[in-house]
């Protein structure tokens, strides 16, 4: 039996000294739950964490002593409609009292308990340390608060997003979001002299500039978090330079592949947060299992992500009785699936979920493979999860009749899988199979993620259907 692993090293520790930073990124930050959950798998603790605007969520999760194992199942509860509530109808006609959106109610009544998150439980917990970040618009400065001193007000205002939500008045000054200024504190590391910084980002970081008034609020987030950034970043550069090789500062930085879907997205179910928390795992398995002793290079390289291209995004979800361990039990898989045409090349990549039993915990998997047989006419899925301290392997096949068949939630019936692994005597065979509400009620959440507007989305969508289905 292994021993049980904490993602927060004890206290005075003799280890490596880490700092894990947890960037911005609003809601879509369920994300940071898998990475979390891979790290703490991977046997790394850390001696200080850091939390920025989004961020926040799962710092004070931490802090609140919400173990890594439980973050991705109390995120997969919160609905996504309670991050902002609304403020008084007649705020919303006059230029003058118009204050946001929305307001922190939602947030506070709804998000913070079922996330776990408890002020009084994060101000007496002594075995962490964790800082918070909050920008002063009174001063035009980013103030940073720990566990132990940080207020509910300023938990709140250093989610207050600009139009979005209010900004809060703490103590006579004005209180929003840290973003605008930095999205991820690496100076409140480097205080602490540690010796490897492992950065979690999730703000987009690519190349193309979108029309749109939302998608330009969005580019000036970008702007000024990964600007931001790379001042932070030059200040590791700076004092690397005066250190000698051995005592240098290792910085590791865990990104998505492409840039994630932005919150509007969870708001109409595009995507969920089971589909972020895994991705977060996949990604983060993927550097861990190939991570550059030396760390990755302190530049603007750090945070680039690949251009997304045209993406087709759909999600299947599988159930049915397996023999595990000679005992009858149900097993489900939940895939979301990402066919990507970049550069005239078609880019398969899934991320999933499965869950054993009646237990409300899903198991993130990694190593995620896509591969379609055209002759064949059939689509295989390949990955890893670890289940009772064991990595074991699925492989699923489905069929592929017709993209229009998929368009009227009639495809993917069914998954024949077999699960693999050196602690079971021999492979588990199974058919599962997706019933017909499931398959219809996701028909409207099958869409094309891409900048061509609505009639280009549409010939994307048909586009990418030919190339998967050969047809």
């Amino acid at each position: 039996m292994s021993l049980p692993k904490s993602i927060i090293a004890e206290v005075n520790s003799a280890g490596i000294k880490r700092s894990l930073i947890l960037a911005g990124g609003g809601a879509r930050l369920a994300y940071q739950a898998g990475v979390i959950k891979a790290l703490e798998e991977d046997g790394l603790n850390f001696s200080h964490f850091d939390g920025t605007s989004g961020g926040i969520f799962n710092t004070a999760m931490l802090c609140s002593g919400i173990e890594a194992k439980d973050m991705g199942t109390r995120w997969r509860k919160v609905n996504v409609m309670n991050f902002s509530s609304l403020l008084p109808f007649k705020s919303y006609f006059s230029k003058n009292t118009f204050a946001a959106f929305g307001d922190a109610d939602g947030m506070i009544n709804k998000v913070y308990p079922t996330l776990g998150i408890d002020v009084a439980k994060m101000n007496a917990n002594t075995s962490i340390d964790a800082t918070f970040n909050v920008c002063n618009f009174s001063k035009k400065t980013v103030e940073v608060f720990s566990n132990q001193n940080v207020t509910l007000q300023h938990l709140v205002a250093g989610m207050s997003l600009p139009i979005f939500m209010p900004a809060l008045k703490i103590n006579g000054d004005w209180y929003t979001d840290a973003v605008w200024i930095k999205d991820a504190n690496i100076t409140e590391a480097l205080k602490r002299n540690v010796k490897e910084i492992w950065l979690v980002w999730a703000i987009g970081n690519s190349h193309e500039y979108l029309n749109g008034t939302f998608n330009q609020y969005v580019h000036m987030i970008e702007i000024s978090a990964n600007g931001g950034l790379l001042l932070e970043l030059e200040l590791i550069e700076k004092l690397n330079s005066e250190k000698s090789e051995a005592d240098k500062t290792i910085l590791h930085v865990i990104k998505p592949e492409f840039p994630l879907p932005l919150d509007p997205d969870m708001m109409f179910n595009k995507i969920n947060a089971d589909e972020l928390i895994n991705r977060g795992y996949a990604d983060a398995k993927s550097y861990l299992q190939t991570k550059p002793e030396q760390g990755v290079a302190p530049d603007y390289q750090a945070s680039l992500m690949k251009e997304p291209g045209a993406a087709l995004i759909f999600r299947s979800l599988f159930s049915g009785k397996i023999e595990w361990k000679q005992q009858p039990t149900t097993f489900s898989i939940n895939v979301n699936f990402n066919f990507r045409t970049i550069s005239n090349e078609l880019v398969l990549r899934a991320f999933a979920s499965v869950s054993f039993g009646n237990s409300e915990c899903r198991i993130s998997t990694y190593n995620n493979q896509v591969m379609i047989n055209q002759n064949e006419h059939t689509l295989t899925f390949e990955c890893d999860f670890v289940f009772e301290d064991q990595i074991q392997h699925l492989h699923a096949q489905l069929d592929l009749i017709s993209p229009y068949d998929l368009l009227l939630g009639l495809e993917f019936k069914k998954a024949r899988c077999i699960i693999s692994g050196k602690n079971l005597q021999k492979p588990i065979s199974a058919v599962l199979k997706q019933n017909a509400w499931i398959r219809i009620k996701n028909v409207p959440f099958i869409h094309v993620s891409s900048s061509n507007g609505l009639v280009g989305k549409w010939k994307e969508k048909f586009r990418i259907l030919k190339e998967v289905y050969g047809k």
